[in-house]
Parts: structure tokens; C-alpha cells; sequence
């Protein structure tokens, strides 16, 4: 496989997992990119990030303080961007006129700008791929197999709970105008993810309540809700409960169960209902010993199981093919739908459904991001 030249934009605390994952590729043999410039404001992470870079790939790649003299000057096919939620869409479109591009979640700060993304990737015959990982991990995959081989019959419902108390103030994840909303949003387009990747069905409707119990953390206020808890009906009738705060002390609560017909899922241990009896399972055990060969390399290239790598091996050989990759634009488009309609819902007070979202229909909540940042 020929390798796609890369350049990276961004190079803050997540860029570190995305180098790891590079590193991962390349130790393991699947050499499918040279990355030939990174790129941020701040010349020093961008050093740090290029010596980090050269250490397994023999070559350091040139440090650039501005992406669009990084693109001008640099002879790139793709480029992997890493910035703050707010800033995506400004610098996809600009990446767009160049190379494909691969962004981290979400795919931008509210559906409008991400529909104008999609649109100009299309315009430009461009491969736009957004950076989500969780799908990829060993029990995420092995709970898509064990769905698909029935073990918990038709699914009924799925809940996430992520409830714990964080005093600290965390930056621009808890200000509305950079990061878009709370982790119901930013976190929650993992969990939209998993939950379509797993149901194979699409979100119909959405009923949600926010709130916001302590706004001052660390003596600065935070414009994003702490507390939030929303319904949704999937097609098929199946329903998904996310209840999300962190404004709740004394005990964390983090789990997903998918419950189905004839048992349940938590992370990697599948519950079968016999009669008075419950069987357990490691359906990740249960799925290395017994998936086919095409599809563990498809899923774990070379034994990889780190979702960075997984994440960026696939893009590299989107751009190589010229194929759509496994989270494409659109489907991040989906992704951001169903929290961004959960918020939708709690700011009017009543149900929304999700197709009305993502028709740019209903765009209450995010009509004060859009005037903020001149997003039409």
C-alpha cells in the first residue's frame, strides 16, 4: 500500500493518542503514511509533537505556527485535525480546497456547519472522515458481533449512565461557544455511535431535560449545562436512556447495558436468560476464538487493538482507495444529530424528532452558536 502524506493540525493533549496510534501502525509494520508537518499556534507543542514523531518514523516532519502556509507549502494528500470544537468547520473547509481530511468528533460545532462541511467535501470530491474511535475497541466489536448472532434476541432497550462530580473547571469544553454543549454533546456523539453501530437502526424521537446545579466551578462560570437526562425512541421501537451529570457526588455510576429479549450486555460480558439460570459469557474471548479471518483483520489489522490506529489505518486506506471511510461526514452527521436533539428538546420543552434536527428544522439551541460564530 502506497503511503498518504499527511500533515497534522493540532497538536494538544489529543493529538498525543493519535501520534500513539501512528506509532502503533508503524511498529507493527503498516507503514501507510509519512507524516511530513505538524502544525499549532503554539510552536513548541508542535516541536515536541514533530521529535515525538521522528522517534519511529526516522524522518521529522517541518513545524508550521499556520495551517494555510502548512498547506501551500507542503506537498500533502490528507491532513488529520485535532483542534477545539468551534474551529473544525473553519479550517475543514479551508483543508477541503487541498486534500482529504480526517477530523476529530465532533464534526463540527452545530448541524448547519457541519451540512456545509459534508457539502464542499462532496463539491470537492474530498474524503472527509471523522476520528471515532470508540466503536473500534474489543468489546464495542464484540458486542456488535454477539447482537448479530442473536445471543440477546431483539434488542428493547439500551441505558448509559455517567454520573460523577467534577469541581474542576475544564476550559473550553465548558464554554457553549467553543465546545457546543456539555459531554452530552462533545462525549455524546461517541455514544450516538455506539448506539446506531450496535442497533443498526436510526434515532426517531428524542425527550430530554437539562440542567445546570452548580455554574461556578473553581470561581469561573460554565455556560454548558451539568445535568442531563434524555429518551430516545429508535426505530423498531427499541428504547435508549442516557442519564449524564457532573454534578453528582459521592458515588460515579459509568455503564451501558444493552438489554434485548432473551439477555443483556455490559461491556465485554454478554448475560443469557435460561429459565431461573443466568449464563455469562466474555463475548471478547468468545469473538477472537470465533470470528473469520477477513473480518478480525478488517477489525484489528495486525492484531492492533488500539482504536487510534484502527481509526487512522482506515482512513489511510480510504485515501489510497478512494472509498468511503467507516465514519464518514455523514455519519458523523448522524452522530451529532441525536445529542444535538436532546438538547433541542430540553431548550423548548417538548419532543422533538430527530429528522426535524437534521433538516435544520429545529435549531433553537444551536441558533446562538450559529449568530455567535457567523455560521449561515
Amino acid at each position: 500500500m502506497e503511503k498518504v502524506r499527511i500533515g497534522l493540525i493540532g497538536c494538544g493533549g489529543i493529538s498525543r493518542a493519535h501520534v500513539s496510534g501512528y506509532r502503533d501502525l508503524y511498529t507493527r509494520g503498516l507503514k501507510a503514511f509519512e507524516i511530513v508537518a505538524v502544525c499549532d499556534v503554539r510552536e513548541a507543542m508542535a516541536r515536541e509533537r514533530g521529535m515525538e514523531i521522528s522517534f519511529f518514523q526516522g524522518t521529522r516532519p517541518r513545524v508550521y505556527t499556520d495551517y494555510r502556509k502548512m498547506l501551500a507549502e507542503e506537498d500533502l494528500e490528507a491532513v488529520d485535525i485535532m483542534v477545539p470544537n468551534y474551529l473544525h468547520h473553519t479550517i475543514v473547509m479551508d483543508c477541503l480546497e487541498y486534500v482529504d481530511v480526517i477530523t476529530e468528533k465532533p464534526l463540527a460545532i452545530t448541524l448547519r456547519a457541519a451540512k456545509r462541511m459534508i457539502e464542499k467535501a462532496k463539491k470537492e470530491n474530498r474524503i472527509l472522515a471523522v476520528a471515532e474511535n470508540y466503536r473500534r475497541g474489543e468489546e464495542s466489536r464484540a458486542i456488535k458481533w454477539a447482537i448479530e448472532k442473536g445471543f440477546i434476541g431483539k434488542p428493547r432497550l439500551v441505558v448509559w449512565m455517567s454520573l460523577y462530580l467534577q469541581p474542576k473547571h475544564m476550559g473550553w469544553f465548558y464554554d457553549k461557544f467553543k465546545a457546543g454543549g456539555s459531554w452530552i454533546f462533545d462525549g455524546g456523539v461517541h455514544i450516538a455511535d455506539m448506539d446506531r453501530y450496535h442497533l443498526e437502526r436510526e434515532a426517531v424521537e428524542v425527550y430530554a431535560l437539562d440542567y445546570t446545579f452548580e455554574p461556578i466551578r473553581e470561581g469561573k462560570r460554565m455556560t454548558v449545562s451539568d445535568t442531563t437526562l434524555a429518551l430516545i425512541r429508535y426505530e423498531d421501537d427499541i428504547l435508549v436512556q442516557w442519564s449524564f451529570s457532573t454534578a453528582m457526588p459521592g458515588e460515579n455510576i459509568h455503564m451501558r447495558v444493552i438489554y434485548g429479549s432473551k439477555g443483556c450486555i455490559e461491556g465485554r460480558r454478554l448475560r443469557i436468560q435460561k429459565g431461573s439460570r443466568v449464563e455469562e459469557v466474555d463475548i471478547v474471548r468468545e469473538i477472537m476464538e470465533q470470528i473469520d479471518e477477513s473480518r478480525r483483520e478488517e477489525w484489528f489489522p495486525r492484531g492492533i487493538t488500539n482504536t487510534f490506529a484502527i481509526e487512522l489505518y482506515d482512513f489511510c486506506k480510504a485515501v489510497v482507495e478512494r472509498r468511503e471511510p467507516e465514519v464518514s461526514g455523514k455519519d458523523a452527521y448522524k452522530d451529532m444529530a441525536i445529542p444535538l436533539a436532546i438538547l433541542e428538546s430540553a431548550t423548548i420543552g417538548e419532543p422533538v424528532r430527530v429528522r426535524d434536527v437534521e433538516e435544520l428544522k429545529i435549531e433553537e439551541y444551536q441558533s446562538t452558536i450559529n449568530e455567535k460564530l457567523n455560521i449561515t
